[in-house]
């Protein structure tokens, strides 16, 4: 490539660059307004946000179509660039395609524009093609170092990268994309990375897999990875813990029925550490935690052997998260950390694997204070790090202020360490509730989690690596599940336990229907038998009154992918 062909390339792939992280405040924009939904009298209301947010999209919609023919037409020299590209444009096309061939919705309604639009942005892939676009850079970063530096945005240079909020987004984020990449390209988007957050020029990058250096971290669904970072002469190293997000957007695996049985296979693995291990704290099903240690410890070595002065630090978003403060609490191997709606320690864990931590009075203390208390209360969440004697300051915790996880902490024996801090939308309300003390006492919250672990309990003696077997048994679970609760519905006790977990999915909309309703419907369908398949195929009233735009919206406001633009 010519020198000007170079530089014209470098600043429209930042404009490009810059349409997607659009698109994706977009999408976010769009999901504050999925509450408007729920309420006839903010129509009128719903109908102004959905001409501008239609407008703006329009508007980003046509930029990113004349950027990338831009880049078509000059940047054809260069293989890599050019493969990069076309996918761009594959992904363009196939979004063009899903509209003019199938519209999701005939009528114009309010509310069905701004689902639409939601379906249209999701239709863009921009995770993926944000992706393409930055390894474009970052390959360039690597081959003209000055012409990107030239470029690029000026910002304030930063010593230590992990100050930059957007620098451990970005990390914690990989985690989820890695069937993107290659090693070398990792290596490349990390300093990449490096430069555009804290316009430093990392000397080196050294990549680490759990998957890779753990034989059984696949088996169990555990996955992280680290990065070893030098930077003026002075070296980093990011452990990033995954979360509980399983994808069937895997290009390196062609077939349907493969994808599905590698998603499903990782979402039961995570969530069988979830419910088994995190909530309920049976250690014979922690294989997760073991392996986090493992691998923490491993780079830990293998870093200070490097540099012994090398700064850590844990990453972790969700179930990510929980790793982060658990194996912080259990062994300190971080120098800082940070966090992001984040699921909570386990006390019985911790006790287990370090009963030296504390002494028998101050577990007493402990095990009573968490048992009945939400621990992301404040006065609480105090008197937890009082007794610990070390209040964890340098881990760094976020959520979403109505984050799904902050349901977990009202169970027993779960807390956090380190800092809190709760983001919002300014001017925005959301009727998700995350508290559930107020509809369901103690013992009930205990029958509840006792319900999930026995689910855990029943597909460990049907796993199998067939991920659409395991989904037909626990099909089967449900069925048989739901069908011993219509056999003790009639007893007043059952119905009074049924009435409150309804009145909360209701008050949270997540179902749209009244307790009296959706108990009805219950009583009446499991009168009669059904098949798993029907299930499926939603012919239960039961089901029916399922909010599906808002479940959709809890998990969206749950990923980095929406939770990343909430404010302080």
């Amino acid at each position: 490539m010519m020198q000007m062909e170079t530089t014209v390339i470098i600043s429209t792939l930042f404009r490009l660059a810059k349409v997607f992280d659009d698109m994706g405040k977009l999408l976010f924009k769009a999901h504050l307004d999925v509450p408007l939904t729920f309420d006839r009298a903010q129509s009128q209301a719903l109908l102004r946000r959905n001409n501008r947010l239609e407008f703006s999209y329009q508007q980003l919609k046509t930029s990113k179509i004349k950027l990338l023919n831009q880049l078509l037409a000059t940047a054809g020299a260069d293989p890599y660039l050019w493969a990069k590209l076309r996918r761009l444009q594959a992904l363009d096309v196939a979004s063009l395609a899903a509209v003019q061939a199938n519209p999701q919705f005939n009528r114009q309604r309010k509310i069905n524009r701004l689902k639409q639009l939601i379906i249209n942005l999701q239709n863009e892939k921009i995770n993926e093609s944000t992706v393409l676009t930055k390894q474009a850079l970052a390959y360039l970063y690597h081959i003209a170092p000055d012409k990107v530096a030239a470029t690029s945005k000026p910002g304030p240079i930063l010593a230590d990268p992990f100050d930059s909020r957007a620098f451990k987004m970005d990390m914690m984020a990989l985690n989820y994309l890695d069937q993107y990449f290659n090693v070398q390209e990792l290596q490349y988007y990390v300093k990449y990375l490096v430069f555009i957050h804290a316009h430093q020029a990392a000397e080196a990058v050294i990549h680490y897999d759990a998957r890779t250096v753990l034989p059984n971290a696949e088996q169990t669904g555990f996955s992280a990875v680290a990065y070893y970072v030098t930077l003026n002469r002075q070296s980093y190293t990011y452990i990033s813990y995954k979360g509980t997000e399983g994808t069937m957007d895997d290009p390196r695996i062609k077939s349907f029925t493969q994808r599905l049985d590698n998603y499903v296979r990782e979402s039961y693995q995570d969530w069988k550490y979830n419910i088994d291990a995190m909530l309920i704290g049976n250690t014979e099903n922690d294989e997760q935690l073991q392996l986090a240690r493992r691998f923490t410890r491993y780079v830990v070595r293998r870093v200070r052997r490097i540099n012994p002065a090398t700064i850590i630090y844990g990453l972790g978003h969700s179930l990510g998260g929980h790793f982060v403060q658990t194996v912080q609490l259990l062994d300190e191997p971080f120098d800082g950390g940070y966090t992001l709606n984040a699921a909570p320690v386990q006390l019985k864990q911790i006790k287990h694997y370090r009963p030296d931590l504390l002494s028998a009075s101050k577990w007493q203390q402990l095990f009573a204070l968490t048992k009945h208390n939400n621990t992301q209360d404040p006065a609480v969440a105090m008197q937890v790090h009082a007794i610990l004697g070390h209040n964890y300051a340098t881990i760094e915790n976020e959520w979403f202020i109505k984050d799904l996880t902050r349901i977990y902490f009202g169970f027993p024996y779960t807390f956090y360490i380190g800092t809190a801090r709760y983001l919002n939308a300014k001017n925005w309300h959301y009727p998700f509730v995350t508290d559930v003390a107020p509809y369901l006492r103690k013992d009930e919250i205990q029958a509840y989690s006792q319900f999930w672990g026995n689910l855990i309990r029943y597909l460990k003696r049907v796993e199998t690596r067939n991920g659409s077997l395991m989904l037909a048994s626990l099909m089967t679970y449900g069925l048989q599940t739901l069908r011993e609760v219509y056999a003790a519905i009639k007893t007043e006790q059952a119905q009074q336990i049924f009435a409150a977990y309804a009145r909360y999915l209701y008050d949270a909309h997540i179902f749209k229907d009244t307790p009296v309703q959706v108990q009805a419907n219950f009583e009446r369908e499991l009168s009669r038998p059904r098949t798993a398949l029907r299930v499926l195929q939603g012919e239960w009233p039961f089901l029916k009154s399922v909010n599906n735009e808002m479940v959709e919206t809890v998990i969206f406001f749950h990923t980095i992918e929406g939770a990343q633009y909430f404010t302080r």
